[in-house]
């Protein structure tokens, strides 16, 4: 099993080790004198400001990442180890006492008077140019040295605080199986198991389990978005969603023509789930528990040594690139893949950007979607080492994007494992995927209201368990509609999702969407260009920490300000719908639209 597991002695080969110890030190030293750099500030000159500042914002947040991904990373497989937490909090500690001094470097930059001549004529700088000048149109949302400072000193205690709640509390959660008490991740996964009286019993399991754990986590959702809320009105952003758009680098345009396409597509999709729902003799719309489920016994079954196999095949003749970055991921054990107590659920990958590396996490359970899943985050990694090289503040990819390389993969791997499969296998792949974009489109448009409105809800008071759940319910029916069977809803996908509970930002739930659609555009291209799109497609990639995500787009030669792209992609989708549902039925016609 250790095969399995992966390797973090490239960062560190633990809390002994020298090298980690000297960075603490190091770290240490930094903040120790931060005092001293700022005050200097004062008396440079202009060019040597901002150039030294940089260098300084540089150091912090190299080695502020590096101790707090290898802190993060071990605590993410055992939160039960008491080292692991006691380690990941002193991190985050020394980490967060810098945010006054960084905001205090940043203003010291963003106030001299000749910063576009500088960025113009210093090299160093001029690498620097596109987050100097967003910085310098988001400076009206900053608050003062000192409201900064504060809002730093109790970030670890109460958005921090009610963030590892969530992960502590879901992370030890035990759900009752058939008598069994179970990890709650492991049945969470059962979702996609193959038998149906499994994934029933499984999501009656879930339920209960989250009963168990709902008085806490009311709080810690409560808790979150209040502050969010309140912090996003004192910095005078409209909304959290502006604020977010902004972070995104992204304009409500684009987002409104994108919502009002998926709503004006919402009819046939709900179409779609109720025909799939009587094909699986259900009269009333789909259950939640078969919101995965295929059409028939799927008999699927790949270990994880399968699927490393063809994630490799087919990477190889689409980009030697990405083909050689997931071979190093699977030789030098990059991927943890056994689900086991202590373990946070689901999957992510972090990009190790100072050792050209990433690390990627995920509960394995042989079914196709967990292929799926590793070929999702396999994209992260590949976008990683897309902007691998930028200079260490140019490396952050906006949210709406982030999604971009991760769902691509997807679209290659459904695609190719269906040219060489059977009718009935076509037909199971496909079922799969538009499994997967329901909830891409449908289940995070509902995640999208529900947050929308539970922040119209908190201005109100708190909001306890049974009414987020309501709110829940409300926001699935008003997406899935009459494709969901109204008995059967999962009014706790407000636990479910751990993008709820992420300390700093607010509607992490659109970019996936963004990213499904954006995506099944640029994987069009390739299919229509082949090999010689990658060149465009890798570009696009390494562009993506220092553009708008609409000029992003543009090296791919898309408007986003375009309805038509928008219903171009979703009509893509119903066209697998017809596909599907034709394959369904034999040789009967069954078209949805």
């Amino acid at each position: 099993m250790d095969q399995y597991l992966w390797n973090l002695n490239d960062l560190y080969e633990g809390y002994e080790d020298q090298y980690f110890l000297n960075d603490v030190e190091f770290l240490n030293n930094l903040l120790l004198d931060m005092p001293c750099f700022t005050k200097a500030l004062s008396s440079m000159q202009a060019e040597e400001i901002v150039v030294e500042g940089l260098k300084r914002l540089e150091q912090i947040k190299d080695y502020s990442y590096r101790l707090q991904m290898y802190t993060q990373l071990m605590l993410s497989v055992d939160a039960n180890n008491s080292r692991n937490n006691k380690w990941a909090n002193n991190i985050l500690g020394i980490c967060s006492s810098f945010g006054i001094y960084e905001s205090q470097i940043w203003d010291a930059i963003l106030h001299v008077a000749s910063l576009k001549t500088i960025i113009e004529k210093n090299d160093f700088v001029r690498q620097y140019e596109f987050i100097l000048l967003e910085r310098l149109e988001k400076q009206s949302y900053e608050l003062d040295a000192k409201q900064e400072e504060i809002l730093a000193m109790v970030y670890p205690t109460s958005l921090k605080a009610f963030s590892d709640l969530y992960y502590a509390l879901t992370g030890n959660a035990k759900a009752e199986y058939n008598g069994i008490l179970l990890p709650l991740t492991q049945v969470k996964n059962m979702c996609h198991d193959n038998s149906s009286k499994v994934r029933k019993d499984a999501f009656i399991a879930e339920q209960n389990a989250y009963k168990t754990i709902e008085v806490p986590l009311a709080f810690a959702i409560f808790s979150i978005k209040q502050q969010q809320l309140n912090e996003a009105k004192l910095r005078g952003y409209k909304d959290p969603l502006e604020k977010m758009l902004i972070d995104s680098r992204m304009s409500k345009k684009t987002l409104d023509v994108m919502m009002n396409s998926i709503e004006s597509y919402l009819p046939v999709f709900r179409n779609y789930l109720r025909t799939k729902a009587k094909l699986l003799g259900y009269q009333n719309g789909l259950p939640w528990y078969e919101i995965y489920a295929t059409l028939g016994e799927c008999d699927f079954n790949f270990t994880i040594e399968d699927c490393e196999k063809i994630l490799l095949e087919h990477f190889k003749p689409v980009s030697e690139n990405l083909y050689n970055m997931t071979k190093r991921a699977i030789d030098n054990q990059w991927i943890d893949y056994p689900t086991r107590e202590g373990k946070q659920p689901g999957a992510f990958c972090e990009n190790l950007g100072w050792i050209k590396q990433s690390r990627i996490i995920t509960n394995y359970n042989n079914t196709l979607s967990d292929v799926i899943t590793v070929a999702h985050e396999l994209g992260h990694a590949f976008h990683g080492m897309m902007i691998e090289d930028q200079p260490v503040l140019n490396r952050d990819y906006c949210m709406p994007l982030a999604e971009t390389a991760s769902t691509f993969n997807e679209n290659l791997i459904y695609n190719a494992l269906q040219k060489s499969m059977s009718p009935r296998e076509q037909m199971l792949v496909l079922d799969s995927q538009l499994s997967a974009l329901c909830q891409n489109i449908l289940d995070i448009y509902a995640r999208f209201q529900f947050e929308t409105m539970v922040f119209q809800e908190v201005e109100n008071g708190f909001l306890n368990a049974d009414q987020l759940c309501e709110l829940m319910k409300k926001a699935l029916i008003k997406s899935f509609g009459d494709g969901l069977d109204p008995e059967w809803l999962h009014p706790y996908r407000w636990i479910t999702k751990v993008h709820y509970y992420i300390p700093n930002i607010a509607y992490y739930n659109f970019p996936y969407t963004f990213g499904a659609l954006f995506s099944r555009g640029l994987y069009a291209l390739y299919a229509k260009e082949g090999q010689s799109f990658i060149p465009k497609y890798e570009k696009l990639l390494a562009a993506t920490t220092t553009n708008t995500c609409e000029d992003v787009a543009k090296i791919a030669d898309i408007d986003l300000t375009d309805e038509q792209f928008w219903m171009q992609s979703l009509q893509s989708i119903v066209n697998q719908m017809n596909k599907f549902l034709k394959l369904a039925k034999g040789e009967q016609e069954h078209e949805i639209c």
